[in-house]
């Protein structure tokens, strides 16, 4: 999958948390490719700074164009839900997995 495919996704995920006013845990953020990445992205005045990128996630400069470059569909949805096709079926089944693993964490335990 290509940077821009996984800053899409990263971007469909984290508006599918927020549709459903929920918060994606701070345990599971590392778990999710780039939603680190988009969670920084949308703390930013925009329009996002290249070096701003750089510097907090130690990019070259060809990268930190490349992310900035995908990071504009965090102010379009509908680009990034263009971009990963199958989004409507992996929010349902990623929300679930992620709710039941949070139901487990706050359970105290495995089953």
């Amino acid at each position: 999958m290509s940077t821009s495919a996984m800053v899409s996704w990263a971007i469909t995920v984290v508006r599918e948390f927020e549709a459903a006013g929920r918060r994606i845990p701070d345990s599971v953020i590392p778990l999710l490719p780039m939603v680190d990445v988009v969670l920084w992205a949308k703390e930013q005045p925009w329009p996002l700074q290249v070096d701003a990128l750089r510097k907090r996630f130690s990019l070259s400069r060809a990268t930190a164009y490349c992310w900035s470059n995908a990071l504009l569909d965090l102010h379009d949805p509908a680009a990034a839900r263009r971009r990963v096709p199958k989004a409507q079926v992996l929010r349902g089944s990623m929300y679930r997995a992620l709710r039941d693993a949070l139901r487990h964490t706050a359970g105290g335990g495995a089953a």
